[in-house]
């Protein structure tokens, strides 16, 4: 039930996206895009990490909870009448006029937020998921009918604005009805929350920086209007691993962090799920960067066209998106925070300068450096996880040959069907339902010859074989 929720609830986000695409301009994207980013900056300069903080305390009492609540709605209130009083320095800075009445406006939606009673990190302390996801499921309806329907309307950047303040409003005043905690105003354990919160902020600061750095970069260099387009794109390369990549990853996270204790153990399900992480993420690059003016034309339509080219190199940034993370929460795992906040510094700082230095002359070079520094970034942070739990490098190559050839076979027959003169829905059913088929056969085919005979291989079919009786025998 948990899954259809999540599913439904990030099926919602993805259409209201496409609908979008269709009724408004690159101009309207490029003003919401800039107000997002100047709202994420804001808050995270007071993100207090509040669900951490409730969720790894191993006795919680109504004072945490208290102060979690009351701090939030100080920190981001205080943080919504600085956006109201800098917003016109802000659109001064970026010369977009808009941004004035956008960001005062959009900034609302922080202390609306704040309100939410924190009895909703006590559902995630419990593990009990089933109420958010109801409750998300409504916000985001709500808001996916709201948005559409002024846009349909009246077709501008306020219809994605008002969307967001609706959604803020319905979280805000439904977590009161799924939870029954009534908070009360108090700040009695706030240097105890600090303390926790400090290096997540700062974190959270430099991650920010280092994924968006590139949209600064071309709001300042071409505009709002090619930065909407830019932005657009790059969510839309995103898309498969939001939607699926993501979601089903969560259990390999779970199995690296169970095994820490165990370093062969540890090894073997990082090394494990590197290599299914990869052979996933492999075929779905190569279709995006395949067809990127296909998969542009049927997602966003026709008036997107100009933009495609740009999801050719951001089918980098989607393959090591997912595996950035999930490295990430290897490193964390072996509790070297400050050592992924010193190495984030340090590709923020690299990846901000070349950027600056050599991809602001073209939104496409813009778009394959910031790829490929993607690239260099994941395999950076892979070798210091090697140095660190030597899951062994060699081996996790041989364990994604499968994938990498079932890819590469999968692209071949697609270039070789001729169906140029199709419709376009028609031809990109056809070529992604080969590519896909052809990539799973060839790559369990492959994985049957060269892994046959590995540990890693023989627990992916003892798993198989499991589910496949579980399914046989439920009634």
């Amino acid at each position: 039930m948990l899954l259809g929720l999540q599913l439904i609830h990030r099926g919602l986000g993805i259409v209201s996206t496409l609908i979008l695409a269709r009724l408004l301009t690159p101009d309207h994207f490029g003003v919401v895009a800039l107000v997002t980013i100047a709202l994420q900056f804001f808050e995270l300069l007071v993100e207090t990490g509040n669900q951490q903080y409730i969720v790894q305390k191993s006795v919680l009492e109504d004072e945490d909870l208290n102060t979690a609540w009351t701090l939030d709605i100080l920190s981001k209130t205080t943080i919504a009448l600085i956006v109201i009083i800098t917003s016109p320095f802000v659109a001064d800075w970026f010369q977009e006029p808009d941004l004035t009445m956008a960001l005062a406006v959009a900034s609302l939606a922080l202390p609306i937020r704040a309100l939410k009673t924190p009895g909703m990190f006590r559902l995630a302390r419990q593990i009990n998921y089933k109420p958010l996801f109801k409750l998300s499921l409504w916000q985001k309806g709500v808001s996916f009918a709201t948005v559409v329907t002024i846009a349909a309307i009246e077709p501008s950047y306020w219809a994605i604005i008002i969307g967001n303040l609706v959604a803020a409003i319905i979280f805000t005043v439904g977590s009161y009805r799924v939870e029954r905690y009534r908070p009360r105003w108090s700040l009695s354990r706030l240097r105890e929350q600090w303390q926790f919160s400090q290096w997540l902020l700062l974190r959270g600061i430099v991650g920010f920086t280092r994924s968006q750095v590139d949209n600064l970069l071309v709001s300042k260099a071409f505009g709002t209007s090619q930065l909407g387009g830019y932005n657009l794109v790059r969510e839309i390369s995103l898309l498969p691993a939001l939607s699926a990549i993501i979601p089903m990853s969560e259990p390999l996270l779970a199995a690296i962090a169970n095994a820490k204790s165990d370093p062969l153990q540890l090894a073997f399900r990082i090394r494990l799920s590197l290599a299914l992480m990869i052979s996933a993420l492999a075929p779905i690059t190569v279709f995006i960067m395949s067809y990127p003016d296909l998969i542009v034309r049927v997602l966003l339509g026709p008036d997107w066209s100009k933009f495609a080219p740009l999801l050719e190199p951001f089918g980098l940034f989607f393959f090591t998106f997912c595996l950035f993370a999930l490295i990430s929460d290897a490193i964390i795992a072996q509790g070297r925070v400050k050592l992924l906040f010193w190495f984030d510094v340090a590709s923020t700082l690299a990846i901000t300068v070349i950027l600056w230095q050599w991809a602001t002359h073209s939104l496409e070079a813009m778009a394959w450096w910031r790829g490929w520094l993607a690239v260099a970034t994941t395999a950076a942070l892979l070798l210091i996880l090697q140095a660190q739990v030597h899951f062994g490098l060699a081996r996790l190559a041989m364990l994604c040959m499968p994938g990498l050839i079932g890819s590469a076979a999968g692209a071949l027959v697609t270039m070789a069907i001729s169906i140029s003169e199709t419709h376009f829905l028609i031809r990109f059913f056809i070529l992604g339902t080969s590519h896909v088929v052809v990539s799973a056969a060839v790559t369990i085919s492959c994985a049957w010859l060269i892994l046959g005979k590995t540990e890693e291989w023989g627990l992916i079919r003892s798993v198989l074989f499991d589910v496949k009786n579980q399914n046989r025998f439920t009634p």
